[in-house]
């Protein structure tokens, strides 16, 4: 009896507290929030200007519930805001009632006093929350009938414009400056009637995370400059991924359609970026859209010109040309930069080693600088600008800041070089080095110094067009998903390296990458524990943690 009663006090003491919501019992922590804990379980409350990154202001009123009792056996006096009340040990809640409903339309009718009818031309179109409540739990007809207030379109930063008729006063934006990224250039002007938002002293924000003002803005207030009017948001197609713009690996979702991306909204992870992403990394998807400077087929040289050539035509003449080489593993060399994936380098590394003996693989590791500061936010910002450099020291591939071990290499005159990617590019004492080896097979997307000087060049995919992982700057591995077809002649580079091995005599048994990476973690020390299923959707860090000596931590400028 003893033990079975120390056991319902151990249950007591770690189990959750719990409120109901509609008669249904919800978990709360303690000093939560009755809108966090509804959403989190998946109670629909209506609101614009709670943030759970942000303060609470209870400005819009529209999150308004029916407190029949405060835990105590009282009930609260009149309708509460969820966002601002904590929810308590046997409180109960109604979100349905006549009374909420009541409150909710006069809500939406006031907030709608003053905002025009813009929804045909306005690109939060059908992703307004204004939009959405309105029809949801709007009364459909207004009691005011004088002129709306009128204020001019306002072009406040390098990113986003602002379109104040259309503000609801949320003070979103206002907090966003003042508590996310410290550098208070807007604001919330004037009182009443007049009250509106602005930057301060008419001046152009310059803050590199602009584009967030224009995610948290329910309304089409604040829009992206590079997404005006170029697609309407419910034709869009979304994809989960991560932004390859540089070591952070921010979650994004890519959104595209008909296969042409048109932009990059963050994804929330909070082991990675919360709930924001720079401006910088909204900007890759152009890249994503490049078509010019693709590779576009396998390209073979043919007296002294690049001409394209069938799949099997590259493999059987590589095969060839090596076979007949038969060079020592002191002459083969593979060279990759850090934007290729952790499958990529992993099975390029694998290729030397079962098949020429070698380790002789190179990645470029400069020096890098990370931002330190008292705002999360500004953390994100980094100079490594690749994805996957903590991926390359997981799997040991060699590097240093000054290149030396790569020059000393390249001095043997290597017969045979892989080149993946597009790494040391600024290197063209290297390159006029390698140009004279017998031959160079460039595995890349894009046509480059590279492509130039190869004898057999393997067209890859992007990440948005091919699954793979990267690990970011904190060791955290991450997978990115399929969004866009690839063009028709190219593949993932996991699988050309896969084609390769088998055309040069070591044939595997790899058909997705999913396979390559769970052979990674049963090869690689770093990656041991870990599989493809158990990335989810947020990631896992590596088991063991390479050191990077080339970080250097920097006091961030706001």
């Amino acid at each position: 009896r003893r033990i079975s009663g120390n056991i319902t006090l151990l249950l007591k003491e770690f189990s959750m507290p719990i409120f109901h919501i509609d008669g249904e019992p919800v978990e709360f922590e303690p000093g939560e929030k009755i809108i966090s804990a509804a959403l989190r379980c998946g109670k629909v409350i209506p609101h614009y200007c709670y943030h759970p990154g942000m303060s609470v202001v209870a400005t819009c009123r529209m999150c308004l519930v029916d407190v029949i009792d405060l835990g105590n056996g009282r009930p609260a006096p009149k309708l509460q805001t969820a966002c601002s009340m904590d929810a308590a040990e046997g409180m109960k809640i109604e979100t349905l009632n006549k009374k909420v409903e009541e409150g909710r339309k006069l809500v939406n009718e006031f907030l709608l006093v003053n905002h025009p009818l813009d929804c045909p031309i306005c690109d939060q179109s059908g992703e307004c929350a204004l939009q959405d409540y309105a029809f949801e739990y709007g009364s459909g007809k207004s009691e005011m009938d004088y002129s709306k207030r009128v204020s001019g379109w306002r072009d406040i930063g390098t990113f986003v414009a602002l379109e104040r008729n259309r503000c609801i006063q949320c003070s979103r934006c206002d907090r966003f400056t003042r508590e996310i990224t410290g550098t208070n250039e807007f604001g919330m002007f004037n009182r009443g009637h007049e009250l509106t938002v602005d930057t301060y002293a008419d001046r152009p924000m310059t803050n590199k995370f602009q584009g967030n003002m224009a995610d948290i803005c329910p309304v089409g207030a604040i829009t992206e400059k590079e997404f005006r009017f170029k697609r309407r948001v419910w034709k869009l197609k979304k994809n989960h991924s991560i932004c390859t713009g540089c070591s952070t690996g921010c979650n994004v979702t890519i959104e595209h359609d008909r296969n042409e991306i048109f932009r990059l909204k963050p994804h929330e992870n909070q082991s990675v970026n919360k709930w924001w992403l720079c401006d910088e990394g909204r900007l890759t998807y152009r890249m994503m859209n490049e078509r010019k400077t693709r590779i576009h087929q396998p390209l073979g040289r043919v007296d002294g010109k690049l001409e394209g050539i069938s799949w099997n035509e590259a493999y059987g003449a590589i095969a060839e040309r090596v076979s007949e080489m038969s060079p020592l593993p002191q002459e083969v060399l593979a060279l990759t930069d850090t934007h290729a994936s952790n499958e990529e380098l992993f099975l390029l590394q694998k290729l030397l080693k079962d098949i020429f003996s070698t380790e002789n693989i190179f990645c470029p590791l400069p020096n890098w600088e990370q931002s330190e500061s008292n705002f999360f936010i500004n953390t994100l910002i980094t100079s490594d600008k690749t994805p996957n450099r903590a991926g390359a020291l997981a799997l040991k591939i060699k590097g240093d800041a000054k290149t030396a071990k790569l020059k000393k290499a390249v001095e043997s005159d290597p017969k045979l070089v892989f080149v993946l990617g597009n790494p040391f590019e600024a290197e063209s004492e290297i390159q006029e080095q390698l140009k004279r080896a017998q031959l160079v097979v460039h595995l890349g997307i894009f046509h480059n110094s590279w492509s130039e000087i190869a004898d057999v060049v393997l067209p890859g995919q992007y990440y948005s067009e091919k699954d793979g992982t990267f690990t970011n700057k904190n060791q955290r591995v991450q997978a990115t998903e399929i969004a866009v077809q690839a063009l028709r002649r190219t593949r993932p580079e996991w699988q050309i390296i896969t084609e390769l091995s088998k055309a040069l005599g070591r044939e595997n048994t790899f058909a997705s990458s999913a396979q390559v990476f769970n052979a990674m973690s049963w090869e690689v020390k770093a990656f041991s524990g870990l599989s493809y299923e158990s990335l989810g959707g947020i990631g896992k860090e590596l088991t063991q943690k390479a050191k990077d000596t080339g970080m250097k931590v920097v006091r961030a400028q706001t």
